[in-house]
Order: structure tokens, then C-alpha cells, then sequence
């Protein structure tokens, strides 16, 4: 193992500036709430909802 194994990678390390570039975040933006969207609409499993069902009645 050589010294500056645990050094980061020059030329692959990102600047905090990169971060920031508006295609990068506006693309970040979209994944996430493609992603959210997809979860927002997948169904609520039956076991779950009888849950929630018996949960109610015990009030």
C-alpha cells in the first residue's frame, strides 16, 4: 500500500462549484421526484391496510 492510498483523487474530486451548476441540479431535481412520484403512486399492500384497519377499531 502506498502512502497516498488514502488521498483523494485529484483529478477525479469534485468542486463544491461543480456541485452548483444548474444542468447538474436541475437533473438531480428530476430523478428525485421521478422517484418520489413513482412511490407516491405505487399501491398500499392489503396486510397493511388491514393493519391500519385494526388499528382504528382499537380506538
Amino acid at each position: 500500500m502506498t502512502q497516498n492510498a488514502n488521498k483523494p483523487d485529484n483529478k477525479r474530486a469534485k468542486s463544491g462549484e461543480e456541485f452548483t451548476k444548474d444542468p447538474l441540479k436541475d437533473k438531480i431535481g428530476n430523478n428525485l421526484r421521478q422517484l418520489y412520484d413513482n412511490v407516491v403512486n405505487e399501491p398500499v399492500p392489503d396486510d397493511f391496510l388491514s393493519l391500519l384497519e385494526q388499528a382504528d377499531k382499537g380506538k
